[in-house]
């Protein structure tokens, strides 16, 4: 049965916000001790995906930022596009910010492959790395990515006004019903709660919808195996029973690629973390344990920086 209740944010996790290149990044950061972990979400959620797991991973410093463009935080102007890559650059920005010079990444979905492209870019920084039902980033092949670009030049100018929905249950109904992977309720009252602000005509979505357009650049399947070939530390792999990887066949050439890739398969669906947290926090906990037994998790580390 799902453990992601209808929780509110638990008591020792702080609301913070974070001015970074201009842009207005929100988080939730729970203070500890020893190695930092940031988590990353993944297309279309928050930073709520990661809270049924937190009372099960005690005492370790956690920073859950919502990406730019979801949840809390501010939308990329007109003039920038969203490309997964640039998430590298928004977690070493939020970082340095908290004074971390050694940390270890959380990703589920598409936050995986912002995490596997973050331990690419920068290996002296990431102590390990946990991907949560992802490996890498999505790969398209050159014919797919020209389609994708016409597509996007197409529908230039055209958005849709941001329609209102008479409450929050009526959100998650639609995030249930036209979302990409089966998620159940409690999960997904958790996304929508966080996901949606309340106007005067009613609840309406905070993401950017132009996440949901196509972009500017894709990865290839070459590329995204080069970046698998590039991470240089600890990892695990925990995927679903019945999850996005389940009957891929680029799975195992894509596992090849990361030396000493730990996998582990639990139950459950593609949000296991937020439906079976406990599970899932019993992996992540034993890992990070490892890191510090096997001293890939760096010596002393600065005291955590305020945000604005």
């Amino acid at each position: 049965m799902s453990q992601a209740s209808a929780q509110q944010i638990p008591n020792d996790t702080q609301q913070r916000r974070y001015a970074l290149s201009g842009l207005h990044l929100a988080s939730l950061y729970r203070p500890g001790e020893g190695l930092p972990v940031i988590a990353l979400h993944g297309w279309l959620d928050n930073a709520a995906s990661f809270v049924p797991l937190l009372p099960h991973l005690p005492n370790m410093p956690i920073l859950v930022p919502d990406l730019p463009g979801h949840g809390h935080s501010a939308h990329l102007p007109d003039s920038a596009s969203y490309h997964l890559a640039d998430n590298a650059r928004w977690v070493v920005a939020l970082a340095d910010a908290m004074g971390w010079q050694r940390f270890a990444l959380l990703g589920h979905s598409m936050g995986s492959g912002a995490a596997c492209i973050t331990a690419a870019a920068v290996p002296q920084r990431v102590a390990g790395l946990v991907l949560i039902d992802g490996l890498g980033p999505l790969a398209y092949s050159p014919e797919q990515a020209i389609q994708r670009l016409q597509s996007l030049f197409a529908k230039a100018g055209q958005r849709r006004p941001s329609r209102a929905l008479a409450d929050l249950d009526t959100a998650v109904a639609l995030r249930q019903r036209l979302g990409r992977f089966a998620i159940d309720t409690a999960a997904a009252t958790l996304l929508c709660a966080r996901g949606t602000e309340q106007r005067e005509d009613g609840l309406h979505w905070r993401h950017d919808e132009r996440l949901q357009q196509p972009g500017t650049h894709y990865f290839s399947e070459a590329q995204a195996e080069a970046v698998l070939r590039a991470i240089r530390c600890p990892a695990i792999l925990i995927s679903a029973e019945q999850g996005a990887l389940l009957g891929w066949d680029g799975l195992a050439r894509r596992k090849a690629c990361v030396s000493g890739l730990q996998h582990v398969i639990l139950p459950g669906g593609h949000h296991l973390h937020m439906e079976h947290p406990e599970l899932v926090a019993a992996e992540i906990q034993h890992f990070l344990d490892s890191l510090v037994t096997l001293g890939h998790a760096g010596h002393s580390l600065p005291a955590d920086k305020e945000g604005d």
